[in-house]
């Protein structure tokens, strides 16, 4: 199991990542084989133009079985990561972490939406 520090939202191998775990809650973990990656994009989050209190970026990740939103600050660290294959994990943190370093990625909330078999 990927080990996050303590303020950190995301958890980085070192080495090629067959997964990529998304931990929703302290026992609820959903992980996705790299593989199933058909791609990313990391854009401003249309929902804070108006409110400058949310997150102001969105990852999203399309992965064959799901999609996978990812609403934070500074994502774009998440994303290279994930062009590295060095993506291990990502969780979402507390607010009271948002500002513990301007430098780092901060994790806001993680949305995954199955894509309807049909």
């Amino acid at each position: 199991m990927p080990q996050f520090k303590d303020d950190s939202c995301y958890a980085a191998s070192g080495k090629y990542c067959a997964c990529i775990e998304f931990h929703l809650a302290e026992n609820k973990r959903r992980g996705f084989h790299t593989s199933q990656l058909i791609e990313y994009s990391l854009e401003p989050n249309p929902d804070a133009e108006d409110d400058k209190n949310l997150p102001p970026q969105k990852l999203a990740l399309a992965f064959s079985t799901a999609d996978v939103v990812i609403l934070g600050w500074r994502l774009g660290f998440l994303a290279d990561k994930l062009q590295e294959n060095d993506l291990a994990a990502v969780r979402a943190l507390a607010k009271r972490y948002a500002d513990v370093d301007r430098h780092m990625p901060f994790v806001a909330s993680i949305t995954i939406t199955p894509i309807a078999k049909g």
